[in-house]
This record gives structure tokens, C-alpha cells and sequence, in this order.
């Protein structure tokens, strides 16, 4: 495993989902009510889900309503998450580092603390770019993540 890649080999491994397990649908669902009462996200949006993973935030945004892409880097996850693809739904094995879908998405969702693991810290700032090449005019990114204090 390549040091400087350690984290496509670490999402892509069933080591990665059995410790995230209990993170299960039920609770995807819990949240994605709240972020979209929250942002008054409806039917109209078009919605970029940046590190899907498996696609369950994906997924229940889509049955809301929303046209939802979703991405990432594992091509398990992303084989799993196409199980449940549809007109308004796509999924593709992407890396956030290179632009996708330029002036296109009303909301980026980049959950589940995917994002910073980064060793060059300019590929963090390629991938803040290419969200806001992706935004439509007052669109919106939403990032979710842990800070550890040591």
C-alpha cells in the first residue's frame, strides 16, 4: 500500500465497513431530514454526493425527490452503491482532486468526515475548487467532519 494513497486502499477494504457498520440507514435517514428541512432542499435541487461511499445518503435523497449523483473513490463502494441507480440517480467512481460537472449542482454533501486526508495539502484546496466550480450560483457545500485534538 502506497503511504502517500493509504486512504483508497483503507475506503475501498471491507476492514472500512465493518468498523462503520451501525452506521446504517435508519440514521442516514434521520439526518438527511434534518440538513434538508435545514436548507429547504427540494425535488428541484440537483444534488453532488462527494465521497458516497455506498450511497445511503444518496439513496434516500433520491427517494425524497432529488436528481443525486453521488461519487468516490472505491470502486466497491460505487458497485454496490449502482445496485440502486436510476434516471435521477447516478453514481461514479470519481477522486474530489479532479473537476466534475462544472456551474451544474445547487448542493455539494461531503458527509462522514471524507475529506483532509490528503498528504500535499494543495489536493485539499483542489478539492474546495472543484466544489465551487461545481455550484451553480448561490449553491451550496456542506461538510461534515471529526476534529481530533491530540
Amino acid at each position: 500500500m502506497s503511504n502517500a494513497l493509504w486512504f483508497k486502499d483503507w475506503f475501498n477494504s471491507p476492514y472500512y465497513h465493518i468498523l462503520y457498520k451501525k452506521r446504517d440507514d435508519k440514521e442516514a435517514q434521520s439526518f438527511m431530514d434534518a440538513l434538508c428541512k435545514h436548507l429547504g432542499l427540494n425535488p428541484n435541487h440537483k444534488v453532488w454526493d462527494l465521497a458516497c461511499g455506498k450511497g445511503r445518503h444518496s439513496i434516500y435523497l433520491n427517494s425524497k425527490g432529488c436528481n443525486v449523483i453521488g461519487t468516490d473513490l472505491s470502486d466497491n463502494s460505487i458497485s454496490e452503491a449502482l445496485k440502486s441507480s436510476n434516471e435521477t440517480l447516478e453514481f461514479y467512481v470519481h477522486d474530489m482532486r479532479t473537476p466534475f460537472r462544472i456551474n451544474y449542482f445547487t448542493h455539494v454533501f461531503n458527509l462522514f468526515t471524507s475529506i483532509g486526508y490528503f498528504e500535499d495539502e494543495r489536493d485539499n484546496l483542489k478539492v474546495f475548487k472543484n466544489v465551487y466550480q461545481s455550484l451553480k450560483p448561490g449553491g451550496i457545500f456542506v461538510v461534515d467532519f471529526l476534529m481530533c485534538w491530540m
